[in-house]
């Protein structure tokens, strides 16, 4: 018999039988060959022999409290403080945050940024991706272009939550704003980046036409020739008269494109990319010159890898928003 195994049920008998007679544990240990440890272990109290000691302090919340702490992260999208507050829980925020990051159902996950398209915006858009879903290789003509900013302490639009993986991603609008540390303009196409433009305050039209003819017509001619396709959004400045005069005398093709649809610009997952660059490791900046040579340095050391798949994208965006009926896809 295992001198290292559990006493069984019969063992146990035997032991109380041998008690009661008056035995000794000496005695007990030689009758039933086991140890006078496990002997002296059962006799000290019978009822909890065999049972594992809970480890650590006792918790300080309820199965009740631990319940009442995920379905407010998981509906109402509460922070661990917040919730805290609302519970009156006598327990301080990182116990809070320890039972959210145990729930097998809760992320801690970036809220998801949209534009708020109405019904006409979704038809414009279904009809556009229904258009260009078979443009095919003519994608590899097409110049995508767009400003981005970036900030000295990081990116905008962190807003982070408790997310429920059993439900859909919650989602934010999203607008346009001016302003921030630094403005840049950038273009890309299957040929690779253009020249990355540091935009200097509030732009205009006139200089919008500049940045386009010191950036992007050298990129274009370079690659193309006249043989290319010019993309842009339909912000004012890019839909003025003057900017529309310019492509007129300049003969540069501009693809019409549907407002709020930042899903079908894949310049928007190179910004993205951008970000992770000069952000990387949770980088931040003590002044602008030096955010900007950052900028400029990531923006060399995008390749063609991560171009291609972006081009060969295109057609899946469409698909998708031909599935949604125009509305916002995963993109």
């Amino acid at each position: 018999m295992g001198i290292g195994l559990p006493l069984t049920d019969e063992e146990k008998g035997k032991i109380q039988v041998y008690s009661e007679k008056g035995d000794s544990v000496n005695a007990i240990s030689k009758q039933l060959g086991r140890s006078r440890g496990v002997i002296t272990s059962y006799l000290r109290n019978p009822e909890t022999y065999g049972t594992k000691k809970p480890t650590g302090r006792p918790s300080k919340l309820s199965n009740r409290d631990i319940r009442a702490i995920r379905k407010l992260a998981g509906t109402k999208s509460m922070t661990a403080h917040d919730i805290l507050l609302h519970l009156k829980l006598n327990v301080d925020v990182r116990t809070v945050q320890r039972t959210l990051k145990s729930s097998p159902v809760l992320v801690w996950t970036k809220r998801i940024s949209k534009p708020c398209l109405l019904p006409h915006h979704k038809i414009a858009r279904e009809l556009w991706a229904t258009q260009m879903v078979d443009f095919g290789d003519n994608w590899d003509n097409v110049i995508f272009s767009d400003e981005k900013k970036f900030n000295l302490d990081g990116p905008d639009g962190m807003q982070y939550y408790w997310h429920d993986i059993r439900k859909e991603n919650e989602t934010c609008f999203s607008r346009q704003q001016g302003g921030g540390s630094i403005m840049v303009w950038g273009a890309f196409s299957a040929k690779g980046t253009s020249q990355l433009a540091i935009l200097d305050g509030r732009q205009t039209a006139e200089m919008y036409v500049d940045t386009l003819s010191e950036y992007m017509l050298p990129f274009a001619h370079q690659n193309y020739g006249l043989d290319y396709i010019f993309q842009q959004d339909n912000a004012s400045i890019h839909t003025a008269s003057v900017t529309r005069e310019f492509f007129c005398d300049m003969n540069i093709e501009v693809m019409s494109w549907p407002a709020l649809s930042p899903d079908l610009n894949p310049i928007e997952n190179l910004w993205g990319l951008l970000v992770r660059k000069v952000y990387a490791c949770g980088r931040q900046f003590l002044t602008e010159n030096y955010l900007k040579s950052q900028i400029l340095k990531s923006w060399s050391e995008i390749g063609q890898n991560e171009i291609k798949p972006l081009i060969k994208s295109m057609k899946m965006r469409c698909i998708e928003v031909i599935k949604s009926k125009g509305g916002n896809t995963k993109y």
